[in-house]
């Protein structure tokens, strides 16, 4: 519990769900439970349906890349940090921002850097590539 590379317990995957902007996406988390995330088409056109597969592969790589902080486990640390990326048609991850903080520096950074660590997720066969800004909250939880 705890060491270099080992999973931290409390990294959860979300389901999908709508927000404003008429996407839908699918969330990842610390541990069990839900999330959202909302994946907007950077060019507007198509519906968020035809890249629900798409997102659940997104979602399954963070999943795996993020680590809850030690130091945020030993003091009790939760919260929700939504992160602002930018995917292009080549599945390269980038422009990945802070949208809205947990309040808590530590679990802010694990979720930048656990996204950061995607470098590259490539659309699946059938899922035509295009642009497209995601908002994806990263949910830290220690029940």
């Amino acid at each position: 519990m705890g060491g270099a590379g080992e999973a931290e317990p409390g990294a959860r995957a979300g389901q999908g769900g709508s927000g404003s902007g008429g996407g839908l996406g699918s969330g990842v988390g610390a541990r069990q439970g839900s999330a959202v995330a909302l994946a907007v088409p950077g060019d507007g056109g198509g519906g968020a349906a035809e890249y629900a597969g798409y997102f659940e592969l997104l979602r399954s790589r963070l999943h795996a890349a993020l680590r809850y902080p030690t130091a945020a486990r030993r003091r009790g640390l939760t919260g929700t940090v939504h992160v602002d990326l930018e995917i292009a048609p080549t599945g390269a991850i980038g422009n990945v921002v802070l949208a809205r903080s947990s309040s808590h520096r530590l679990l802010d950074e694990a979720a930048l850097e656990a996204v950061r660590a995607l470098d590259r997720v490539p659309f699946p066969a059938g899922v035509r590539p295009r642009h497209l800004r995601v908002r994806l909250p990263v949910v830290f939880d220690l029940r």
